[in-house]
């Protein structure tokens, strides 16, 4: 974990860059092929060197100059770290002298160059074919390697024993990450939900001129809590339903309501921590959300389990609603799964909330912050809880995320009518 977030993130420890190589697919979620992947390490406040932020991106085409690959990687990489480790995933059995691995091995030796140009120490620079591993700065590497080393066996690396108790389990490569968080428009539910927002009526904010206050939302909110797993059995709100359960009325039921962007707002402050303290929220909408939600998530390693069901349950819920009505809770697992460390997830959750509606604030907002690696504690506060939102890190700077969040809605608005766009998030 990079060493400022909060102390809810697994740690793990390896021995040799082997041990490091073996546990990369579970600490990016997925494993990597014919990618470059660099990791900055810091400085911990022990003085030993951490992971922090990690950047992958696919080995281009033969001939392609080293330096458009490493301007892109570095770009991101340099605000946050100037010690790096450089791993190459080539094609072939990874040796000099296989043709198929000869660029791949080429490129990185470009980009040691290029590394120390910039004045950036490359602790190690690796190798990763299909018959073994070899670093780039061991004394036998100036031709080749003398041998291929087997990477060691994941279930005897004890980092990555960690990391699978801690809840970690890799997807066979990054396209199977990323279609959690494509649409699944042929999911009958999808269909259903489409017709039971065609028959809806009226949305949210008309309701709410015949009725007092906030109660109009109590509907959808009892949706996201059935729908997220918050849900009591009680009269009030039914039993929690599986994922296999939810019903078409709950998934229209909460992509209404979230429809209103303070209520949107709402369940994000509920979901992700200090992102938007509960106390900077209308006080009879708040109340509602405590009556329906119960307690916001927190920092804390209890709660970061809780955020990581938050975020898988939100992308299911993005996947089944029509693609047209997915932006709101699109940017909601964004941010989740930017709280989590996930970048990856986040900014095509994101990015996939602004193609279906290119004016949603909140997503323009946060996606910069996630495109350049940011991190989540350092940019929110660290560890702050409600209660300290009006006087806290936290606060502060959630309070300076909805005032820009706000001040953008007023200024697309004027635009808006200016110029007669869409609706905007």
């Amino acid at each position: 974990p990079f060493p400022s977030s909060p102390a809810d993130a697994p740690v793990a420890s390896v021995r040799d860059s082997s041990q490091l190589v073996a546990t990369l697919p579970y600490l990016l979620g997925f494993h990597p092929t014919e990618s470059l992947v660099v990791l900055g390490l810091v400085p911990s406040s022990t003085g030993r060197l951490c992971v922090g932020p990690c950047a992958r991106i696919d080995l281009p085409p033969v001939g392609t100059p080293a330096a458009i690959l490493w301007d892109a990687v570095h770009g991101r990489m340099a605000r946050h770290s100037r010690h790096l480790v450089v791993v190459g995933y080539v094609p072939g059995s990874g040796d000099r002298d296989d043709p198929a691995s000869a660029w791949g091995c080429e490129l990185l030796d470009e980009i040691l160059v290029l590394a120390g140009r910039a004045d950036v120490e490359v602790v190690d620079a690796v190798v990763v074919g299909a018959t073994g591993w070899w670093s780039l700065l061991a004394p036998d590497s100036a031709c080749r390697p003398s041998r291929l080393q087997p990477l060691p066996d994941p279930s005897q690396v004890e980092a990555v024993a960690d990391l699978v108790l801690a809840g970690s389990a890799p997807f066979a490569d990054r396209d199977a990450a990323l279609a959690r968080v494509r649409a699944a428009p042929e999911d009958d539910r999808c269909r259903d939900v489409r017709d039971a927002l065609a028959g809806g009526g009226r949305s949210p904010r008309a309701a709410a001129g015949e009725q007092s206050g906030w109660a109009h939302v109590v509907p959808g909110l009892d949706a996201w809590a059935r729908l997220l797993g918050w849900a009591q059995a009680s009269e009030h709100a039914p039993a929690m339903a599986s994922q296999d359960e939810w019903s078409a009325q709950d998934l229209a039921a909460a992509v209404t309501v979230t429809q209103d962007k303070a209520v949107r707002d709402a369940v994000l402050a509920w979901c992700a921590p200090g992102m938007i303290p509960a106390a900077l929220l209308p006080h009879e909408l708040r109340d509602r959300c405590l009556r329906a939600l119960g307690r916001p998530v927190r920092w804390g390693s209890a709660d970061r389990e809780r955020r990581e069901v938050l975020q898988e349950r939100l992308l299911l819920v993005a996947r089944v609603v029509p693609p047209e009505h997915a932006a709101g809770v699109l940017t909601i697992a964004g941010v989740v799964a930017w709280s989590l460390g996930d970048h990856m997830i986040a900014a095509a959750a994101l990015r996939r909330a602004l193609a279906v509606e290119p004016g949603h604030t909140m997503a323009r907002l946060v996606l910069p912050a996630v495109e350049r690696l940011a991190v989540y504690s350092e940019v929110i506060g660290h560890g702050r809880d409600d209660r300290d939102a009006r006087g806290g890190q936290a606060g502060r700077a959630a309070h300076d995320v909805q005032h820009r969040h706000d001040a953008q809605h007023r200024q697309d608005a004027d635009h808006r009518g200016a110029h007669g766009a869409g609706p905007m998030g």
